[in-house]
């Protein structure tokens, strides 16, 4: 990371601390999934997440899932420097970050391209966009759960937790169930909570 980038995420923390944005992910994804269901009488669990990006409530569920991958992506950038460790190689951290950035991009497009089913072009992009989150997630969450496993700041319930996401997600997609993906949804908020939680509880962890 340049130190421009360096100076820029310095004056971001110092408006709104790090772990914040983890909380302020969670809560923009889950509210933007709940006022679109409560605006989709027909929705159930027979249908995919996706599908209310395209019902009454899909501007709530887009501009949800937009915020809260950006949210993701900021609290990720104020983690993994907390995340180093002697254990642990530098290409195994920049691996992680690269990762990590990648899946918070690409589930901040699934808001950008709905599964219009009216639109072959939306259908195949936001598959593309939705398929390439997951898969960069299960990549930086297996690391970020080895770089935990060697770093005493963090507790192995946060490793071992990283792992059983990385397995939900594994399994939806080769099942493609949609009870699975809000498996899925609801595994990575309880994480990113669990996480920022425990940040936000100890203040040595506040290094802006």
């Amino acid at each position: 990371m340049s130190r421009g980038s360096r100076q820029v995420l310095k004056k971001i923390f110092k408006v709104i601390p790090g772990p914040y944005w983890g909380l302020l992910s969670m809560i923009v994804g889950l509210l933007g999934d709940v006022i679109a269901i409560l605006m989709t009488p027909d929705y159930d669990l027979n249908y995919m997440v996706s599908y209310l990006g395209t019902g009454p409530g899909a501007l709530f569920f887009n501009s949800g899932t937009i915020l809260s991958g950006l949210f993701a992506l900021v609290f990720y950038l104020y983690l993994v420097p907390i995340l180093k460790s002697i254990n642990v190689s530098e290409k195994i951290h920049r691996t992680a970050l690269l990762f990590a950035i990648l899946s918070c991009i690409f589930f901040s497009l699934i808001g950008f391209f709905p599964s219009i089913t009216t639109s072959s072009v939306l259908i195949i992009i936001h598959g593309f966009v939705a398929m390439s989150s997951l898969i960069c997630g299960s990549i930086y969450k297996t690391l970020f759960g080895y770089m935990m496993l060697k770093n005493n700041k963090f507790l192995k319930l946060h490793a071992y937790s990283a792992m059983i996401v990385v397995v939900i997600e594994v399994a939806f997609l080769l099942t493609w169930v949609p009870i699975i993906e809000w498996m899925v949804v609801f595994a990575i908020t309880y994480w990113i909570f669990m996480l920022s939680f425990h940040v936000f509880t100890r203040k040595e962890l506040f290094y802006y």
